[in-house]
């Protein structure tokens, strides 16, 4: 089956009648999920009143966003391991040695990927 003008980092594909993996379903949400941390960080260090309370309120929900995603992760390790995937930097999770294997695996398969 050969797609025609597919993105590989949407969730759309544009033929019909065709339904989105649950493995790609959980790869696009992590990437959101880690998106939206890196975006509220960012934003957090260049802000021009470090010590508001804007700050305060974004770190805050920083903090919300990260237990988010790092359940999300725990629920959904196996498929984000297999595929190379990491608990973000951020994370609070200590890695195991089964997503370690896991992606180290993923990158023994796949040598031409890039390691994140």
């Amino acid at each position: 089956m050969k797609y025609h003008n597919r993105n590989e980092h949407t969730l759309v594909k544009y033929t019909k009648n065709e339904m989105i993996t649950f493995e790609h379903r959980v790869l696009s949400e992590y990437r959101i999920k880690i998106a939206k941390i890196e975006t509220l960080a960012k934003s957090i260090t260049t802000h021009r009143e470090p010590k508001g309370e804007e700050v305060k309120g974004a770190s805050e929900f920083l903090d919300v966003i990260i237990n988010e995603t790092d359940k999300f992760y725990e629920n959904n390790s196996e498929i984000l391991s297999n595929n190379g995937k990491r608990p973000h930097a951020r994370s609070r999770l200590a890695e195991t040695k089964e997503w370690n294997s896991n992606v180290e695996r993923f990158y023994e398969k796949n040598p031409r990927k890039p390691r994140k």
